[in-house]
């Protein structure tokens, strides 16, 4: 029997897919009179006509008497249309909307690159707890220096290094590489990806702080989740010097998005045979499903200026929500979210024409995730996307992983 998802009555009604899951438990305590079919485990509400009748009247009446007085309808500030393009704003109105959540790449926009770097800063200069979550420029330092005698034997045939570091943040994790390969004179070009001009701006700046005219910045401006690189790197085939490339994914980048496997597949169709894949990433540990504090400022314990980010520039007043933080087992993943304590509308303006999302009292949208991984889960990710691994080291804590991979050969 045919069966709608919830994405599709909420589309189809104007309502929330909270909405539709409350109809579904009326239900099953038999409220409502509703046909439901099981769908691999998933309940859903079959396509037939008396429950498209009955679903009828319930929007209409759930329209007719929702409490005007808890229903907050806002619009977007002018720093969002001015900071996000259209194709940027269309994305995130389609995973508030299907998800329920805000994609975690564009907090690193505008305001939110201060946001970021201050809070790195911080994490480096305390040490301390902090450095058991995020600090991750130190421990991929670390890392490197643990591993220098392995790269250097792997790239002992190439006579120049290129390295495309992708999301390169504040490039404060690749110092030390780039230190490396300037010293052994193979360094030629530095390229940094990242989706955020303002991010790019502080990168430039400190790399020509450490380095003045001996690093040349190449930067583009890129979203790992939908846009390949490999033209970048096209002209390089046509060299007669041996010419490696290293593809920096550093901090676990990916660890942040819904789907890793996505921006995997990117990086692997851009790669060359001389390509290698530099990937750290932090371990799953007791340690870090526990340990939260994600603010710039040491002590705060709300909501985090980068967090809030776009909540913030979407108008969405912090008495309109509860902060939750967590760790979901059955998704093994970290959690950052807030729940609604208003119904809420929020009115999206486009060229051609208005958006209107609705949220429940109750619901949740997700601001930050961060997968739970093993070694042997990193081991897998790479396997399924087509690499190879080459080697793989861990911190005497075992807490950080870094890993070396290619593209398998046909």
């Amino acid at each position: 029997m045919l069966s709608f998802k919830h994405v599709e009555l909420a589309e189809k009604y104007g309502i929330s897919e909270a909405t539709v899951r409350k109809w579904i438990a009326r239900t099953k305590a038999g409220r409502l009179q509703l046909i439901l079919t099981n769908d691999e485990g998933m309940e859903r509400i079959a396509n037939t006509a008396s429950n498209l009748a009955i679903m009828e009247k319930l929007a209409s009446r759930s329209k007719k008497f929702r409490n005007t007085k808890a229903l907050k309808t806002i619009t977007p500030r002018p720093e969002f249309y001015r900071l996000y393009n259209e194709a940027q704003i269309y994305d995130i109105v389609t995973n508030l909307e299907m998800h329920h959540e805000i994609p975690q790449q564009y907090n690193y926009l505008g305001g939110g690159a201060t946001n970021w770097d201050k809070y790195i800063q911080r994490l480096i200069a305390e040490g301390g707890p902090g450095r058991a979550v995020a600090s991750q420029p130190v421990m991929t330092s670390e890392l490197f220096e643990r591993n220098w005698s392995y790269l250097d034997a792997l790239l002992t045939r190439y006579e120049r290094i290129n390295i495309v570091d992708i999301g390169a943040g504040n490039a404060m994790p690749v110092k030390g590489l780039l230190t490396h390969f300037l010293d052994q004179g193979k360094l030629d070009r530095y390229i940094a990806l990242d989706i955020s001009p303002s991010m790019m701006d502080i990168a430039r700046g400190n790399i020509r702080k450490w380095f003045g005219s001996k690093v040349k910045f190449e930067e583009y401006e890129a979203d790992i989740n939908y846009e390949r690189f490999g033209n970048l790197l096209a002209q390089e085939t046509l060299r007669k010097e041996p010419t490696a490339n290293l593809i920096l994914l550093l901090g676990g980048t990916p660890g942040n998005f819904r789907n890793p496997d996505g921006a995997f597949r990117m990086i692997h169709d851009s790669m060359q045979a001389n390509d290698f894949l530099l990937y750290t990433d932090k371990l799953d540990t007791a340690e870090s499903r526990q340990y939260f504090d994600w603010n710039v400022e040491s002590g705060a314990s709300k909501l985090t200026p980068r967090d809030r980010f776009i909540l913030d520039l979407l108008n969405i007043d912090p008495s309109y929500y509860d902060l939750e933080m967590g760790f979901d087992q059955q998704l093994r993943q970290r959690f950052v979210r807030v729940r609604l304590n208003v119904s809420l509308s929020i009115r999206f303006q486009f060229a051609t024409g208005e958006r209107l999302l609705e949220f429940d009292k109750g619901e949740t949208i997700l601001l930050l995730r961060v997968w739970a991984v093993t070694p042997d889960e990193i081991w897998h990710i790479f396997d399924r996307n087509d690499f190879y691994t080459l080697h793989s080291t861990q911190s005497d804590d075992q807490q950080y992983i870094m890993t070396v991979a290619r593209v398998k050969a046909e």
